[in-house]
């Protein structure tokens, strides 16, 4: 029997070790049911569709707050896209490097349940689990109410976004490749 098989009588079981997450993960946040808080479940999906290179993942991460640290594990960068109150036009989107953003939790968390990206990101840090890099894209959403499709300034804004995403993915294998 070789290592890592399991011999039950006739039947016999393979067990092998997890695989390696990718070095690249891109999380899109939000609830597609509240119209542009969407867009990053929408950049996900979209890219999921237009296939990625090696040693790059996808995931949606909905709303989830604290799962991103466990997402996180293992990664050498991590690409977050969300929507956010930026004070901008709606579709216009800005990218910064976590490290260039002050993290900083709210005073009235009570819950794990009330945790969001941001809140993630601090226990991520607080712990030393951060990445290597994490880029962070936010969008400035035209509408977040209840509606299950972007805004028309958003759809506009997608082409341009992900080509902003796929350029990290691209700058990264210039470093590391």
């Amino acid at each position: 029997m070789a290592s890592g098989d399991l011999n039950f009588g006739e039947h016999s079981l393979e067990v092998s070790a997890p695989a390696a997450p990718a070095p690249t993960l891109i999380v899109g946040f939000g609830n597609p049911l509240r119209g542009d808080d969407g867009i990053g479940v929408e950049v996900v999906e979209r890219l999921k569709v237009r296939g990625l290179p090696a040693g790059v993942e996808v995931s949606d991460g909905g709303t989830h707050g604290l799962d991103l640290v466990n997402l996180m594990q293992g990664r050498r960068r991590v690409i977050l896209v969300d929507a956010a109150a930026l004070g901008k036009r709606p579709g216009e989107w800005a990218r910064a490097l976590l490290d260039r953003v002050r993290l900083r939790a709210p005073a009235a968390l009570h819950s794990a349940h009330a945790a969001g990206v941001g809140e993630a990101l601090a226990l991520a840090q607080a712990l030393d689990l951060l990445p290597e890099e994490v880029v962070i894209f936010g969008v400035q959403p035209a509408r977040v109410s209840w509606n299950s499709t972007l805004s028309l300034e958003l759809e506009a804004a997608l082409p341009d976004l992900i080509t902003a995403v796929l350029a990290e993915i691209g700058s990264e294998e210039r470093k590391h490749g």
